[in-house]
């Protein structure tokens, strides 16, 4: 159940903050940020299993983060991979180019997904279904906005109001302390009262407890949980800041892989 956040359009020294969690299996193996297209430049974490990224930079100033719909059946094996797509989706150049780029693929041809993307002019929200041929797309003004396992504002991920307060509360700093704090959220292991957990459906493959548990930004469970962690701060153009945690936010460190996306480097 990741957590994307992305604050747009309320900072003087950068036009974007993002801060995002990977929650996975423990045993799914994944790699740290690397090079993963030239031209252009494109950098992330690598998905091992299925190829792809889940959060990618470019070295323009452009990401594209994906998070996975929340379904109680199951994933289609034989379909495209998501983690892929985010990286065909940069490849294709600028802002609005990505924006076409969705608008041409056939969202039937993967499992759900969910994708938040921008350039630090214009962010976006876009979400893939199968029940529908067409990417539906969601232009995003500024705030922040927090994309869980569904689409934004969805009451099934009250997770996502707390994590939106504590990011909006963040005052206008330099940023080694805006990146502490964003550090701070990422880490936040507190659940909500069992009241305030949505309800399952009957076929729901878990009970409320772990559902429960699976509402906290930063998860734990024997066999799932958080897996790494990235902040970054973009501006037109470029990266300003990009750091990763590989483990738990609050427990592991975070290494600047800025250098990555100058050319050359």
């Amino acid at each position: 159940m990741c957590t994307l956040i992305v604050r747009h359009g309320l900072d003087d020294w950068c036009s974007t903050l993002i801060a995002a969690n990977r929650d996975e299996f423990y045993d799914r193996a994944a790699s740290g940020p690397m090079v993963l297209n030239e031209t252009p430049r494109i950098v992330g974490g690598r998905d091992n299993l299925a190829g792809g990224t889940w959060l990618g930079l470019t070295s323009e100033g452009i990401f594209l983060g994906l998070t996975n719909q929340r379904s109680f059946g199951g994933r289609d094996d034989a379909l495209l991979s998501r983690g892929e797509l985010v990286i065909d989706a940069l490849r294709a150049g600028s802002f609005e180019d990505i924006r076409r780029y969705l608008e041409q693929i056939d969202a039937r041809a993967y499992n759900e997904f969910n994708l938040i993307f921008g350039d630090g002019n214009q962010a976006c929200a876009a979400y893939g279904r199968r029940a529908a041929r067409s990417v539906d797309l969601e232009p995003l003004g500024p705030g922040v906005h927090v994309l869980c396992n569904d689409r934004l504002g969805s009451p099934e991920f009250p997770k996502a109001d707390e994590a939106r307060a504590a990011v909006a509360s963040i005052t206008r700093a330099p940023w080694p302390a805006v990146r502490s704090r964003l550090i701070e959220v990422l880490g936040d292991r507190s659940l909500p009262d069992p009241a305030g957990v949505p309800p399952l459906p009957p076929d729901a493959p878990f009970d409320s407890e772990l559902a429960r548990l699976l509402q906290a930004i930063c998860v734990k469970t024997p066999v799932y949980g958080t897996v790494s962690a990235t902040v970054a701060a973009l501006s037109p153009g470029r990266v300003q800041h990009y750091a990763y945690c590989d483990g738990p936010p609050d427990e592991g460190v975070f290494e600047d892989f800025t250098p990555l996306l100058r050319i050359g480097g």
